[in-house]
């Protein structure tokens, strides 16, 4: 086969070189421009979403421990609540710490 067959044809401008290379040179800095935005955006959103899975990642911590402390309040209340069922089953309910046996009378 012919070497000339595989090639592809030179591209021939009509337009002077001066002219092409002003161009060229605009249409090439255009496309850095271009390019350089669309990485500092991409930066800006990769930062972004690395702030927002912290920040996401600190509030499921607080969730957690809230949650413990939910449950370890709800057992201790159960507990408590069981203990004095227990009591007012056997009649010993404490009324030391009822309001009608702790009032003084009135100094009048």
């Amino acid at each position: 086969m012919d070497d000339k067959a595989l090639t592809a044809p030179a591209r021939v401008f009509r337009s002077p070189n001066r002219i092409l290379v002003r161009f060229f040179r605009k249409s090439r800095d255009q496309w850095k421009q271009k390019h350089q935005a669309l990485q500092e955006e991409m930066k800006r959103l990769t930062n972004q979403v690395a702030d927002v899975r912290r920040s996401r990642e600190r509030w499921r911590q607080k969730a957690e421990a809230a949650e413990g402390a939910v449950k370890r309040l709800e057992t201790a209340l159960a507990a408590e609540n069981a203990a004095r069922q227990e009591a007012e089953k056997k009649g010993r309910t404490d009324r030391s710490g009822d309001a009608e046996s702790t009032r003084q009378p009135y100094p009048g």
